[in-house]
């Protein structure tokens, strides 16, 4: 038969023509847009307007901005590259037969696509041929998908319309065959020709963290179902997954990278705002999300539509009208599936967008830390909240900005389109409803403004209140900071409870506002979820009863599904809207923190242009430092000084009653390649003098000479700080040596040890110097602190080094030592500026010297200078330590000396080491490291969360308040199914009596069966249904419209009520766990203390109290939901359909079987990012307290570095979570269309009434997304409690004794005649550690006055901290007044006998309130003890104004000295007048002219007293009575001073002989030895 039949397409016309134009018009527009892109970068004047154009649809970071080298490029095989270029020539050739057979068989149509087609596939045979592809070609890829679309309509064509000409048909296969193969084969190519990385993991093989993430390695295929996360759900399956079989980070999320761009942004837009660059570098995700999200409003509206469609051909009785059902059927199924890939593509991009936001904001806050001026107690805030804003960020705040407006900020990127698509949601199904319901639809418009201009007052409140609550949340949390700081001292003081009620004070007010803001979410919540309900209740009762029309049930459930589709997002709406609003907020206070101010460019190594260092040659055994330098010209980089210059501490906020401290006019230059001493009385400025040359004070006037670049300065700080890690890497602090890989010059290192005195210490400890110390150095005494923090100046480049009197915290002996080590060689040729009161001692290693008096300089000059004009023995008689004539230092030990120096005065005579240990080098091997352990890693909870963490959280809820929860929740999914039961009966009424009578008949049944299962739950009476004896609609429809407007008031009822206890139970159950944890922790022992990071608990008040705050709740309650959903959903479609069982049991099978690897690692990756999260921010307090230090030694890229690796690490496992979440979510959107598309069928087949056919179709899609959801949710809400799972585990520290007990000591207890008895006391902090105290016994006399003296690790300050019980005694005990302390309650003990640390801690508020926090003694007794303590004079500098000194603002940091703090603490344990007090080198910051005067006041104010006083300087405790000298946990002697003295050989005499001021000593003791 001629093929010109063919063309005869009778009443296929349309059909012909769509398939037409789809093979002819879109190859044309194809060969278009390649013509104007060819163009576009041909022709110069449209080159700049396409990139113009094209520049929001690139991605923002491409291989040329990674740092690290990228991976070799990926090509396919040569046997697929030779299959696509066959396979396009293939399909040409047909089309170019085709195209000369319709020469000869005339055919315009035919003609014309066949010729477009010819060309354009050959043109593809032609550019695969010329360059074979090595990634996916999307234009490709469009165009074979429309040729494969385009076939499969010739086909349908060919088969249907003209069966007998086979040759159409074959060439429809053909054309159906080759472009879906090829589209195939392109979808195999990998989607990044180039890898990024070396190590990029292959797609299939086991997941390790030595690879980054497969996804750069993906196919499309493989990317478009993320089949390529599946190697993760298998290591899973096997084994608990650990940190080291997770993917790390692709480079294109690595956070190192994106903030580099980031800065390169800023550097070319110097004036963008941090808003605009987010935009930017997210365009292309946030037009794909919204272009996605439309996708999904337009084409969302397909299944209502297919709905009516469906409904319609049930009640058309024609042959024909349930093939149109079954075509919108299948409309509908692939309606479903092309959500499903919608929502996988939408979620992958803005994932990036989420991740990549949450990421550059972590980084610009960490970076902004690193270059923001340290200001925190440089001057005190107001305790009024006005001008809040305007002050300084301090950790609390800090911590917030990272944990909780980073994520805010972040989220709505992530949820960017959804804000914008509601209305066109809205718009359309308005639309949609018009052509069902006509003019009554705009009674549902009338119901959307009403909730719009409802819910306008309400978002602008919630403005308010959520700037209120963020600040009281940062109260709180700063509150919570400071309480764990100092925890320590606060128990040793009895002070923790007081504390407690400070922090739950500010809980409870941040707690009211989030009371407010409940209120506020339960009003919007509830207008906006019970929307639909009212619009369809306002509508269908317009329609009835207004209008008198007929509700069909296509119309009645077009219209419901219409609603049904627009109560997510309009549910989703308030949220997002108040979301928006807390986001601008967070954006505000980030913004804010970005713009404080910045220390100058000249003092921060990020903020100039840094010269690369070069590392150091090491060809000798001393390195180029330690080598002597010959002396030449003084150098401007150089130089060291000021130029008139003027400082002070950050300028004051307005309003404050408080003067700020200012140091000058400075107009000196240090002399360089010296040895300068800075000297003063205490709070003259000397620590000031330091950190202006750092650059960390405010310059009013002048200028600084400082050249900090290079890491060319070193500091050392009157409070050392250090960080959480083995002492090695404190000493080495990330300095490079020598070409050795790790930078470690062992030589340089020893000597440093040696010069230091630390070699003694190290071997002490079991794994020497790789032993971790705590935070701030808790494990270490305050002499091997000082010491440290020298060990690290002098082991780095610096040429120039400050050291804020590091001797203060050592005995003379030592000091002696160190000072002879600073002019050995380690300090030869460095510019050293020493601040001391050490002068006699240091004056023959000095050059040049600067004396200070009240922020001035009082003279400076030469030493040499100053001696000759006599000034020099003024300076001398007014500042130093020992007046009498200084003595010659001694000569530098070297590193082959074989006399090994004892630091703190103690001789090998009592040292008690092991002659093999006592040879064993300090520098230990790596394998020793975890014998230093001194942190324990963070415990991470294995299984499923345990049912005892559920039962926790529903108590602390409330256990009636979650029956009440559940009870609401069946009535209100009863309610909804009642709801459309009575809407198909309502239906169904209209119409012929017979089919009335049916429909009432099935609608009755159904409400029957769904009522008898409710009955079955909740014990319901018996009940008929309401609407049986109702007229027909057509004679009186008020009954069904009152009927139906019960039911809707109802179910609102029931919506406000569950969503107000939602709230309540919240609100309950996030205030009783936080008490709980708060009251655990705060009486937790020391030890666990020590062994915990504050970091980490600060987690557990941060990122755990927020999900149990927000997202706890939400999740319970949605995981429940979707059970009843899916239970009920799943009874009525079975009950309406059983033949629908069967299939409803192989999907739930494949639901299980999906379900099951999924939870197992999804559960495991959780757990790690919460584990991982503590690190990321564990080290802000370090950070913050360091700031200067770190700026000193230029290491502020370390820092960076170091953030980068650890939120690197914890967001490893958070994208790999999601990417979990996103294979299991596609996998149950196609099986959730299935489940429509089957129970629809079902529905068709079993011939049921048109109500029950749209029950079973509603509740099928209830049940995909039931379904869907329930994994989803269950899973998260497992994951949400595993922070209740944390909260739980500090539910079980271990706890110290009870504060009160029923023994009670008498009020005057301890009397000024009680002793002090110790009876065979073992102490020891740990099962697995040696005894600290060795059975010690001794006793103390009533007005004793006792000096401790010992080496370090002798067992000082165990015995100190025995005395208080911060260490509970293993064996013997403490009598302390004939009452055993063990007794007693803790409180009672430490409220009676008072401990002087040599840390001393002050706390945010007023003098006040840290001499008297409980306000028990009058101002006139604060004030006389602040006299008698030396302070008035020395605050009354700082803080002149009028009113009561006692007011003065103090803040935790450094609004006082380092003396004027020690003479703070001392006037407070004078104040509390206890009968005990312990001294642990009390005054050690304290100028000798004002120590005398100290000391003379400690024997009168304290002479009726107890005095334990753990002394350094032995000078101090020579006129004591008695002296208790220590070693290895045993008493060696115990005697008093001068027979002690007398002694020979004895320790204490060694001990004294040994320091400089041993004539002093005989004549204070007058002693004749």
């Amino acid at each position: 038969m001629e093929l010109s039949g063919m063309f005869y397409w009778r009443e296929w016309i349309s059909a012909s023509t769509v398939v037409w134009w789809l093979g002819t018009i879109t190859p044309c527009v194809i060969i278009v847009y390649l013509v104007l892109l060819d163009l576009a970068y041909r022709l110069k004047p449209l080159r700049g307007l396409f990139r113009w154009v094209t520049t929001p649809f690139t991605n923002f970071l491409v291989l040329e901005d990674l740092l690290d080298p990228v991976g070799k490029t990926v090509q396919p095989p040569v046997w697929k590259r030779r299959i696509l270029v066959v396979l396009p020539a293939a399909e040409a050739l047909s089309w170019i037969a085709l195209f000369f057979y319709t020469l000869l068989v005339p055919n315009s149509l035919w003609l014309i696509r066949s010729g477009v087609s010819a060309i354009l596939w050959s043109g593809i045979a032609i550019g695969l041929t010329a360059c074979s592809p090595s990634s996916p070609p999307y234009l490709l890829l469009l165009f074979c998908l429309e040729a494969v679309i385009t076939a499969i309509g010739d086909l349908y064509l060919s088969v249907s319309g003209l069966p007998e000409h086979i040759g159409y048909t074959l060439l429809s296969v053909f054309w159906v065959f080759i472009p879906s193969l090829l589209l195939f084969l392109l979808g195999t190519l990998p989607l990044q020709p180039v890898l990024p990385v070396i190590n990029v993991a292959r797609v299939g093989e086991p997941s390790t963290n030595e690879d980054t993430n497969p996804e750069d390695a993906a196919s499309l295929w493989q990317w478009m179902s993320f089949s390529y996360v599946e190697p993760v759900f298998k290591s899973a399956g096997d084994y608990t997954l650990n940190e080291e079989d997770v993917w790390t980070l692709s480079p294109f999320f690595k956070h190192k990278n994106i903030f580099h761009k980031c800065l390169q942004y800023f550097e070319l837009h110097p004036t963008h705002s941090l808003l605009r660059f987010l935009i930017v570098s997210n365009s292309l995700d946030l037009i794909l999300d919204l272009t996605l999200e439309l996708w999904s409003a337009v084409v969302g509206f397909v299944p209502p539509f297919a709905l009516q469609r469906i409904l319609a051909a049930i009640e058309d009785p024609s042959p024909s009208a349930k093939e149109t059902a079954y075509f919108y059927a299948f409309v509908t199924f692939l309606a479903n599936l092309s959500f499903a890939q919608k929502d996988m593509f939408q979620t992958w991009h803005t994932r990036r967008c989420y991740e990549r936001t949450r990421g550059q904001l972590f980084c610009a806050l960490h970076y902004k830390a690193l270059k923001r001026r340290d200001i925190s107690g440089k001057h005190a805030t107001s305790s009024n909240d006005e001008g809040e804003e305007e002050t300084s960020a301090d950790l609390g705040k800090v911590v917030n900005l990272m944990q909780g407006d980073a994520y805010a900020v972040a989220q709505r990127f992530w949820e960017f389109s959804g804000i914008f698509a509601a209305p066109v949601r809205l718009a359309i199904a308005l639309v949609f409803l018009y052509r069902i319901l006509g003019w009554s639809s705009l009674a549902a418009v009338a119901v959307v403004l009403a909730a719009y201009i409802l819910n306008w007052p309400l978002a602008m409140y919630n403005i308010l209140i959520t700037r209120a609550s963020w600040k009281a949340k940062d109260k709180r949390m700063n509150i919570v900071n400071e309480l764990f700081q100092n925890l320590r001292l606060l128990k040793c003081y009895g002070w923790e409870r007081f504390w407690e009620s400070k922090v739950t004070d500010a809980r409870e007010d941040e707690l009211k506002w989030r009371v407010r803001e409940n209120v506020i979410a339960t009003l919007t919540g509830f207008i906006w979820t019970w929307m639909p309900s009212a619009t369809a209740l306002s509508t269908f009762l317009c329609y009835t009863l207004l209008a008198g029309e007929k509700l069909s049930v296509s119309k009645a459930f077009t219209a419901i599904a219409l609603f049904s589709y627009l109560q997510e997002p309009m549910t989703a709406l308030p949220g997002q809207i108040f979301a928006l609003l807390h986001a601008y907020v967070s954006m505000q206070r980030i913004e804010a923190f970005l713009k404080e101010d910045e220390v100058p460019d000249w003092a921060s190594s990020l903020k100039r242009k840094t010269t690369e260092r070069k590392p150091l040659p090491s060809t000798s055994s001393q390195p180029p430092p330690l080598r002597r330098r010959s002396p030449g010209p003084l150098e401007d980089e150089t130089t060291v000084g000021f130029e008139k210059a003027i400082f002070t501490w950050n300028m004051v906020p307005r309003g404050r009653q408080h003067t700020p401290f200012k140091l000058g006019p400075l107009n000196l230059t240090f002399p360089t390649g010296r040895l300068s001493l800075v000297s003063g009385a205490t709070g003259s400025g000397k620590t000031a003098l330091l950190l202006s040359l750092l650059g960390e004070m405010a310059c009013m006037e002048g200028k600084v000479l400082m050249d900090k670049r290079g890491g060319k300065v070193g500091y050392c700080a009157q409070t050392p700080w250090l960080e959480h890690a083995t002492i090695r890497d404190n000493i080495i602090f990330g300095s490079r040596f020598g070409p050795s890989n790790d930078g470690f010059d062992e030589v340089r290192y020893d000597a440093v040890l040696e010069a230091c005195a630390l070699k003694r210490d190290l071997a002490i400890f079991e794994a020497g110097d790789l032993t971790e110390i705590g935070e701030k150095g808790i494990t270490l005494s305050g002499g091997q602190r000082a010491r440290i923090a020298l060990a690290r100046a002098l082991y780095s480049h610096a040429s120039c080094i400050l050291l804020d009197d590091p001797l203060a915290a050592v005995d003379m002996h030592t000091a002696q030592h160190l000072v002879a080590a600073l002019s050995g060689p380690l300090g030869r040729d460095r510019t050293i500026i020493l601040v001391t009161h050490h002068i006699s001692l240091c004056l023959p290693i000095s050059s040049f010297l600067v004396e200070l008096f009240q922020g001035s300089v009082r003279r400076f000059g030469f030493v040499d200078e100053l001696r000759k004009n006599g000034y020099l023995k003024e300076v001398i008689e007014r500042e130093d330590l020992v007046p009498e004539a200084y003595q010659p230092v001694h000569e530098f030990p070297t590193v082959s000396s074989k006399q090994k120096f004892t630091p703190e005065s103690e001789p090998d005579v009592f040292a008690g080491t092991p002659p093999e240990r006592e040879a064993t080098s300090p520098i230990l091997n790596q394998e020793q490291s975890r014998k230093g352990k001194l942190i324990e890693a963070e415990k991470r909870a294995e299984g499923r969360v345990s049912y005892r963490t559920y039962w926790t959280y529903v108590r602390a809820a409330g256990v009636w308040t979650w029956m009440v929860t559940v009870f609401l929740m069946i009535f209100i999914r009863l309610a909804t199914v009642v709801n459309q039961v009575f809407i198909a009966a309502w239906s169904e009424a209209y119409g012929p009596e017979d089919r009335l009578w049916l429909g009432v008949q099935n609608t009755r049944q159904a409400f029957l069966t769904v009522y008898a299962s409710a009955a079955a739950l909740v014990m319901l009476p018996k009940f008929e249904v309401p609407w049986k004896n109702f007229p027909p609609p057509e004679v009186s429809v008020r009954p069904w419209v009152i009927t139906f407007s019960v039911i809707c008031s109802t179910s609102a009822v029931l919506l406000f009520a569950y969503t107000a206890l939602g709230y309540y139970a919240s609100l309950q159950a996030s205030r009783s766990l936080f008490l709980k944890m708060l009251g655990r922790l705060v009486r937790a022992p020391s030890r666990f203390l020590d062994v915990t990071p504050i970091g980490r608990i600060l987690n557990r008040f941060t990122a755990d109290i927020n999900a149990v705050d927000g997202a706890l709740q939400n999740s319970a309650r949605g995981a429940i939901s979707g059970m009843l959903n899916f239970l009920i959903s799943s009874f009525v479609i079975i009950w309406v359909v059983p033949n629908f069982a069967p299939v409803a049991v192989v999907l739930a099978w494949f639901y299980i079987r999906i379900a099951l690897p999924y939870i197992r690692a999804s559960r495991d990756l959780r757990r790690l990012e919460s584990i991982s999260l503590s690190p990321a921010f564990a080290g802000f307090d370090e950070l913050l307290n360091g700031l200067p230090h770190i700026r000193a030694f230029a290491m502020e890229e370390r820092y960076q570095e170091t953030f980068y690796e650890k939120v690197d690490k914890f967001q490893s496992f958070d994208h790999v979570y999601w990417l979990c979440s996103g294979w299991l979510r596609w996998r149950y959107d196609c099986l959730g269309s299935v489940v429509v598309f089957f129970a629809t069928t079902f529905a068709l087949l079993a011939n049921v009434s048109n109500g029950l056919a749209a029950i079973v179709i509603v509740q099928s899609a209830v049940f995909a997304e039931a379904s869907r959801q329930l994994v989803r949710v269950l899973a998260q809400v497992e994951l949400d409690f595993n922070s209740v799972e944390r909260i739980v585990e500090y539910l079980e520290v271990p706890q110290e004794g009870p504060l009160v007990t029923d023994q009670r000591p008498p009020a005057y207890w301890p009397s000024t005649e009680g002793q002090v008895h110790v009876e065979n006391l073992v102490v020891k902090y740990s099962e697995s550690l040696p005894h600290a105290l060795d059975r010690i016994s001794f006793t103390v006399q009533s007005r004793e006055k006792i000096g401790v003296v010992g080496r370090t690790g002798s067992g000082k300050s165990t015995l100190a901290l025995s005395l208080l019980r911060m260490v509970e005694a293993t064996e013997g005990k403490i009598v302390i007044d004939g009452i055993d302390i063990s007794t007693i309650g803790l409180e009672d003990l430490r409220s009676r006998v008072t401990m002087i640390s040599q840390d001393v801690a002050l706390f945010s508020g007023t003098v006040r309130s840290n001499l008297d926090p409980f306000e028990q003694y009058s101002d006139v007794e604060c004030l006389d003890v602040l006299r008698r303590c030396h302070l008035t004079a020395l605050l009354e500098r700082r803080h002149r104004t009028t009113s009561n000194i006692l007011d003065m603002p103090i803040d935790k940091g450094g609004s006082l000295s380092a003396g004027e703090r020690q003479l703070m603490a001392l006037a407070r344990a004078i104040l509390r007048r206890t009968s005990v007090i312990i001294m642990d080198e009390a005054t050690s910051q304290i100028d000798v002219e004002l120590d005398e005067e100290i000391q003379r006041t400690i024997r009168e104010e304290l002479q009726g007293t107890i005095v334990l006083t753990i002394a350094h300087r032995l000078n101090t405790v020579l006129d004591y009575d008695r002296v208790l000298v220590l070693g290895e946990g045993r008493i060696i002697e115990f005697d008093t001073p001068a027979s002690l003295l007398k002694k020979q050989g004895g320790v204490f005499r060694t001990m004294c002989r040994a320091s400089s001021d041993w004539s002093k000593m005989k004549e204070k003791v007058k002693v004749a030895i």
